[in-house]
Order: C-alpha cells, then structure tokens, then sequence
C-alpha cells in the first residue's frame, strides 16, 4: 500500500523541466543555425534556430539521448541528465571534407531560400587570406573579378558589379563609391569568418540594387566564453613582397552564457611593385590599415540583446605610371605595345597617380524575442567614406601647398535605420517582414570636377512568407522602395549653383520552391524581379577618372534598369559524390553601361580613351557547375565551370565587358596526419580562361586578349604543439610564370597581369 501511493505520487509529479541547448562549432566558437537535433527518449525532431539554440519544455526528470547533425560537421551523440532545468552547451566538430572544401547551403531565416547560397568558410577561406575580397570570391562557379591592375579587384556574379551587386559587411549594406569598376570594397576580409555569395535577384529583402545577388561578410559570433582567445594570421607573397599581418582577440566578462562579450581585431599590409612573367608594373604598391572593435549583451533568459560594431579602413593603391600618356599617338602606341615603354624595378614607394582611401562604419543592433519565438530587430548604421585621387604633378601652379592636394576628393555620408519581425516557424508557415531608411550626401571637392555633389533619400518596405512541409519548401516576397535624388550642378557660364530633382518608385517581387527528393537530392526554382534606379556618376559625370585612366561621360537622360531574373539549380550529394548546376536568364530593360567612344579625348594633362554612358535592352544567360568525387578515400577531383551568354537586343549583337568562359579542375590529396602534423593535404589546379570571341566587332580600344592557362599548387597542414594549432599552407599561383592579360582587367590595355606567385600563410589560433 505504501509502495502504491509512492507511486501514485511520482506519476503526479509535473514534467516542468527546460533544457536548452547551445550547438557551437568547436573550432570557430561560431553558433551553428538549422541543425537537427533527436531527442531519442522522446521521439521528437528540430532545428536549432539562428542564434543556434534549441529548447526542450515539459520534461520529466530522467536521463536523455541527444542526437545533433549538420552538414559539414561529424554526428554528435550527447546523454544528459536532467535533475532540473538546464543549459549545456553542443559542440561540433567539421568533417575531413567540410574543411576542403566550399559549401552550398540551403534554406536560410533571411533573404530568399530557394535562391542558390554558397559559403566559403574554415579552409577555403584561409586558403584566400591576403587576397582581397575580390579575389577571394573567384574559387566559386559564376563569380569572377574586375580588376583594375593588380592591387585593386571587386567581385562579380554572371557578369554584373558595383552598383547592381549589394555586399553587406557584418550585416550593413556597405556603401561608398562603389559605381566605379575600379572602386573596390572597402572591406578588410579578415573581418570575414564566412563569406556567403546569394545568386538571383534578392531585391525583396536586400533593397533595390540587388539585381544579381549578394555577397554577405559574416564576422564569428562573439565568443561565449570567460577566457581570452583569438588568433593571428600572417601572409607572405613573393609577388610585390607583400606582407601582411592579422589578429584577433575576444572575451567575456562573465562565465554565463549570458552577459557581454567583446572582440578587437586589426589588418596591416604592405606591398610593392608587382610583377609581370617579364617585367615589373611601375607604382603597384600598396599600405593598408584596418581596426575593428565590437560588443554585445544577451539577457539571462536570451530574450533581449544588443551588439555594437565599429570598423575603420584604410589604404594607399598607388596606380600603374604605364596607363597614363600624354598624346594620341602614345596612347595607341600603348595599346599596341608587349611591355611598358619606360622600365621599372621593385620598390615600395608609391607615387602620383594613387589613390587613398577611408572608409568608418558603426553599427548599433538590438533584438527582443517575444514569448512565442518571434524576433523584432532594429539595425542603425552610420558610414562616412572618403577617397581622394592624386594625379601626375602638372605646373597649375606653383603653390607647393595646392600641389599637395588631391585632384580628385569624394566624401559621403550614409544613414541607415532597419527594423524587421521575424516570425517563427507555425503551422509550416515562417515569414520576414521589414521596413528601412537611409539618408545619404555626397560632397565633392577638388582641382577637377568629375560627379556633382548630391543628396539621396531612400526608403523601402517588404514581406517575406515561407511554406515548408515535409519535402516542400515555397516561398514569395514583395517589396515597395521609392528614392528621392537630387543634384547640385554649377552652371559654366554664371557660376551659379542650381539644382535637380528626381523621384524613383518601383515594386519588386519574387516566388520560388525547393523540392527534396531524397536527403541527397534537392532542386531549387526562383523567378523574381529587381530595379536599379540610374546611379550619379551614370547621370551626370564629366570628367578624368584617374585610377581608371579614363575620360567618362554621363547621361542624365538616363531611365531606371527593370530585371527578370530566372534560376534554376539543383544538387545531389553523397559521401563521396556532389554536384551542383546553377541555370539562369536574366532579362534587363534599359540596361546602363560605359560604351568606348573609340576616339581618346586630349587634355592639358594627357590623353585618355573616352566612354560614354548608354542603355540597351540585353538579355544575359549562363551555366555555373561544379563536380566532386572522390576516388579514393583521400583522393579527390573537382571541376567547376563558368559560362556567360550576353545579347544587346538593342543593337543585336553582343554585349561588352563579359567575363570569358572559365573552367577549373583540381586533385587534391589527403595525406592524413603523422605526431604533431594533422590533416596534411597537397593539391594542384588548372584554371583555363578562353578568349572571349563573343564582342561587337571594333567595338573596344583594345581586342580581347587571347585565353590562357594557369597552373597552381598548394599543400597545407596543421601543426599542434599542446592544444592550439598552427595552420600553415605553402602555395604557387601561376606556377609556370605565363604571360597573359585577363579580358576583365581594366589594365589589359597597357600590360600583361601577374606572374608567379609564391605565398605562405599561417594561423595561430589559441
């Protein structure tokens, strides 16, 4: 009897215990998103949401069987007993492949799912450290950079930059002069611990300029625990000498899982003179500074939190002495030539013509999650990017203080306000909601005019609703934005200031599915539409582009871009196969582009090839593939291919400046790991560019160059002595020393790109 009611009484108890969970990648600190969790005990199954946290209500005390897998990461199997409500923290460790290799990853809380994501992080990021942004992305299928000589380069996707591809830096929509194609981000990569590229129309959540994708720079999660830790990185390239140095260092106040958390982090760089297969590229150095410092409370009960950023950039590029001439017939004596007239040598000095730049950006970001999971998040941005252009000495004056000064001085200013509510998964249903602002003013100052100083307010407002059930994920946005411009001239002849003003309003929208037929084959459908309002220096520049070494014309006649965008993809992984084909049409009307006026124009202060702004109605289409298998259990070959199908309808031919078809093969080897020495690997790569025959006849200054093949190396390891590792890779680039020019390179006209390159990179990580 005494027994029974015992009983009776334990089978009264209430199962009020909470358990919840933090899944951590074990190398990066970094919280995982979208993993599954089993508790097996139970019988139930759920993904860890974006801050990577998972909660287990109503549980009885007991011991339980927890069971987490992600893509990328080795299954965890964890037993905790719950005696009382708790938190315990998962951690993940990446799989031997995870590390190799970049990833394509699918449904994602912001932006548009069903739009093809891939991710460069862990291995493949650090096998880009000391490169820029630009050229940090071209490992990916579809993606290639323009490039502007050797030391400047801004990423593209299916053919399109600047102004119609968005790149957010820690969650800001990164905004300075980039409309010019020789403005490259200013964005330190270190910042970077994964880069995430969107391809497709992604104007319904990013804004209005998103006509071909994203590319998202993803800091780490600031660290959630007590003790010190970071890293430090060097980089060393025998190619220009260039040096470069990294490091992190992060913290916490508090041994909770709660409280405040805080990072600093900072990038030093210098190089020289780069250097062709035969000669060297006169004035190609460059020095680089740049600081980051950020802060962050969560509440107890992770309900309430707040985050600070601040970064600051800073770089001197000086441009090639060989794209500046002084008359017309040097300027094609320029193009026709094999090498620079005037021979050079390596040096670190950096000399007019050159470039400086400044770029500040502080975030302010602070989130509440309401009793039924849903986020409300409000975002303030601030930048203020200033770049100034010195030209070639010219006696206008001999004021050594006016010969100081920069010919060219741009400075603006941008403010941003971003509020969303995101709600959680319901019902199947999961939906993003959002309003934004910003202000922005231009100012420009200098010796020469080139873009007229301007104020810009814009505002935008969009939903996004989600369906997943079972293998079906559906999804549809829309999004309203209206834009108000206007631009003070100066009238030539009165020297009066005057004014214009202009309005843009449009709406955009997109649908879209993903379809699972098995854990290991899915395919992805978007079709979605995007606008791009014409931007200033399209309108109204009028001037000597001095890092470009050209004279461009505005129109300010000029009608907004409307996009329609159509993407296919599909993916079939195993563990020893993957493949992904990524299709897609891209339809612009009014299409704005800079069109060789083929007569060069003669100043006082040199000759240079004209272009001037137009539009067309064009029609781009094009493949992006990738391959992977593995022969062995540590042999592996990859192959990725590019291609690009551009048609002016408008003139019923060909359209200009496309990147060439691209095809990279690799085979890599895991040699595996001996004492000390853990997942040693060598790899070598062909990379063949073809020529791109696919231009207007006599259309450019300078035909395409031919194709040319590279060939490149690397092999890498880590090295533990004690419990933090040393990562270290040796690579070649462009190992046989070829002599070639890339299509995109704006300097194509004047000189060959780089030769071999022999870079070693470390990573203490502690």
């Amino acid at each position: 009897m005494l027994l029974g009611l015992v009983m009776s009484i334990a089978h009264a108890q209430p199962c009020t215990l909470t358990v919840t969970g933090h899944v951590v990648d074990i190398d990066t600190r970094e919280h995982i998103s979208t993993v599954s969790v089993h508790i097996r005990e139970r019988n139930i199954s759920f993904l860890s949401n974006q801050d990577g946290l998972f909660t287990i209500d109503s549980l009885c005390r007991g011991t339980y069987t927890v069971i987490i897998k992600g893509p990328g990461f080795d299954s965890l199997t964890a037993v905790i007993k719950a005696d009382s409500s708790m938190e315990q923290t998962f951690f993940l460790m990446h799989t031997g492949k995870a590390l190799s290799q970049v990833e394509v990853v699918g449904q994602r809380k912001q932006g548009i799912a069903t739009n093809a994501h891939t991710d460069i992080k862990m291995l493949a990021l650090f096998q880009t450290r000391g490169a820029t942004l630009g050229e940090s992305l071209k490992g990916v299928p579809g993606l290639n950079s323009i490039q502007t000589g050797p030391s400047i380069s801004k990423p593209v996707i299916h053919g399109l930059h600047s102004n119609r591809l968005l790149i957010l830096n820690n969650g800001v929509k990164q905004e300075g002069q980039q409309w010019g194609s020789e403005h490259a981000p200013e964005i330190d990569p270190f910042i970077a611990n994964k880069i995430t590229i969107i391809k497709g129309a992604s104007s319904v959540r990013y804004g209005s300029d998103a006509i071909v994708g994203v590319v998202l720079v993803e800091p780490k999660t600031l660290s959630s625990e007590k003790k010190l830790q970071g890293d430090v990185n060097a980089v060393a390239g025998s190619n220009g000498r260039v040096g470069t140095l990294s490091g992190l260092l992060e913290g916490k106040f508090s041994d909770k899982p709660y409280g405040v958390n805080w990072r600093v982090q900072g990038t030093l760089k210098q190089a020289g003179n780069f250097k062709t297969a035969n000669y060297y590229l006169k004035n190609t150095g460059l020095r680089e500074g740049d600081f980051s410092l950020a802060t962050n409370y969560k509440s107890k009960q992770n309900n309430l939190g707040a985050e600070v950023y601040y970064s600051e950039f800073h770089n001197k590029v000086g441009i090639f002495e060989g794209s500046h001439v002084g008359n017309v017939n040097d300027l094609y004596a320029a193009f026709a030539r094999t090498k620079p007239l005037t021979a050079s040598y390596f040096s670190y000095d950096i000399a007019r013509t050159y470039q400086q730049i400044t770029h500040d950006l502080l975030k302010v970001t602070a989130f509440y999650k309401l009793k039924n999971g849903d986020r409300i998040e409000a975002q303030y941005s601030h930048q203020k990017n200033k770049r100034d252009e010195y030209d070639i000495d010219f006696p206008y004056s001999t004021d050594p203080e006016i010969l100081k000064r920069p010919q060219i001085s741009f400075q603006i200013k941008t403010d941003a306000l971003d509020l969303s509510y995101q709600q959680e998964n319901k019902n199947h249903f999961s939906g993003l909601f959002g309003i934004s602002g910003a202000t922005q003013g231009n100012v420009f100052k200098g010796i020469r005019y080139l873009v007229p100083n301007f104020r810009n307010y814009s505002g935008g407002v969009f939903a996004i609703e989600k369906y997943s059930k079972n293998n079906w994920l559906l999804e549809a946005g829309i999004r309203y934005d209206y834009r108000w411009l206007r631009v003070y001239k100066l009238n030539n002849n009165t020297l009066e200031t005057y004014n214009t003003t202009t309005n843009y309003r449009n709406i955009t929208g997109t649908i879209g599915s993903t379809y699972s037929f098995s854990n290991h084959f899915s395919v992805s459908a978007n079709v979605g539409s995007a606008w791009r309002a014409p931007s200033v220096n399209e309108l109204y520049i009028n001037g000597i582009h001095l890092s470009a070494a050209s004279y461009e014309k505005g129109d300010s006649s000029l009608q907004s871009e409307r996009s329609y965008n159509f993407t296919i993809s599909s993916k079939y992984e195993t563990d020893r196969f993957y493949a992904e084909v990524v299709l897609y049409n891209n339809i612009i009307n009014n299409f704005i582009y800079a069109k060789p006026a083929l007569t060069p124009i003669t100043l006082v202060s040199g000759t240079y090839p004209l272009f001037n702004y137009t539009q067309a109605d064009v029609n781009m289409k094009g493949l992006d593939a990738e391959l992977r298998y593995s022969l062995l259990k540590k042999l592996s070959v990859d192959a990725k291919v590019s291609l690009v199908r551009a048609w002016n309808k408008t003139i019923h031919d060909y359209l200009l400046f496309m990147p060439a078809d691209r095809f990279v093969n690799s085979l890599k080897y895991d040699i595996g790991s001996w004492k000390r020495v853990q997942h040693w690997y060598i790899s070598g790569e062909v990379v063949t560019v073809l020529q791109q025959k696919r231009t207007p006849p006599n259309s450019d200054y300078v035909q395409p160059p031919k194709g040319y093949t590279l060939l490149n190396a690397n092999t890498g390891f880590e090295w533990y002595s004690g419990k933090h590792p040393l990562h270290i890779e040796l690579a070649a680039y462009n190992l046989t020393n070829v002599a070639y020019r890339d299509y995109l390179n704006r300097f194509r006209y004047y000189a060959d790109d780089l030769g071999l390159n022999v870079v070693l990179r470390m990573k203490y990580m502690f």
